[in-house]
């Protein structure tokens, strides 16, 4: 099988050596890191539904600075779905922000996101890194580095450069992160060579994921991990934090297809001066 820090697509060895071992342990596959047309997306929650109700897929919903689709899969409680986030800061890192309930991730995202919100910007806000962390980190979140070394801003290598932060701003950011996303399917194969070799320099656990915003690429990432199929989100996030990742599944995406969706999307949302919608009251 594909160990967890390999970058190769898994072979038909691999998948055969996967389902022999499946044969004596439960693995539970998820996709760390996807997109609804919640966010920049494509897919409809629909859509997503079928998709994974199809290929037994296991997701988090992370949409940009947005958790209306992902709290929406956890109420429909169709599909196995860890409630998520992805978190755009004003340094311009983003961090992959997971729940054991989507009330949590609801209480998160008041707190921590939605005062922060630009109205011409989906992705960027004006919450600093360090806050962002140390809020998670405080209401019980699981925290990943999304695409640690992605073009400009997102790059730790950028950060580190950068003299609107401080020398010690990265050291401070991988402190409060729990894990680092390996291998991201929505980048160029360089970028995720760049996160392998950085995670062999830190103590610190991984995740995968497709970043999605094709419903066709859904589920072509992701981790393996010792746990029976379930659709309760405490039970996911339990999986999540305390099991080691077992194996991994990385195939590229299409950067070709996928950028021109992004950047279509957030010039709509720049030109429309889009305010995001308020989260709904208690």
């Amino acid at each position: 099988m594909t160990p967890p820090t390999s970058l190769q697509p898994a072979d038909e060895a691999d998948l055969q050596a996967l389902a022999e071992t499946k044969s004596g342990t439960e693995l539970q596959f998820f996709d760390l890191h996807t997109h609804s047309n919640f966010s920049d997306g494509l897919p409809s929650i629909d859509r997503i539904e079928d998709r994974c109700l199809r290929d037994q897929l296991s997701i988090s919903l992370t949409d940009h600075n947005e958790i209306r689709g992902s709290v929406l899969l956890n109420e429909r409680d169709r599909i196995s779905c860890l409630p998520g986030i992805e978190v755009g800061t004003k340094e311009g890192l983003e961090f992959l922000v997971y729940f054991g309930c989507p009330g949590q991730l609801e209480d998160y995202y008041r707190r921590a996101v939605e005062p922060f919100l630009l109205s011409r910007f989906m992705v960027r806000s004006k919450v600093s890194s360090i806050d962002c962390l140390e809020t998670a980190k405080e209401m019980g979140a699981f925290v990943s580095l999304a695409h640690p070394f992605a073009f400009g801003r997102k790059s730790l290598d950028f950060q580190r450069a950068s003299r609107k932060t401080t020398h010690t701003f990265v050291e401070e950011v991988v402190e409060r992160i729990d894990a680092v996303e390996l291998y991201n399917g929505g980048v160029p194969p360089k970028v995720n060579r760049r996160a392998a070799a950085f995670l062999e320099s830190i103590d610190k656990p991984i995740t995968v994921g497709s970043d999605s915003h094709r419903l066709r690429t859904y589920g072509s990432c992701g981790v393996y991990l010792n746990a029976k199929p379930s659709t309760d989100a405490a039970t996911l996030f339990g999986t999540l934090n305390n099991q080691p990742v077992h194996s991994t599944e990385t195939k590229a995406g299409s950067v070709t297809l996928t950028v021109p969706i992004i950047m279509l999307n957030h010039t709509l949302f720049f030109m429309r001066s889009n305010k995001h919608p308020r989260w709904r009251p208690k």
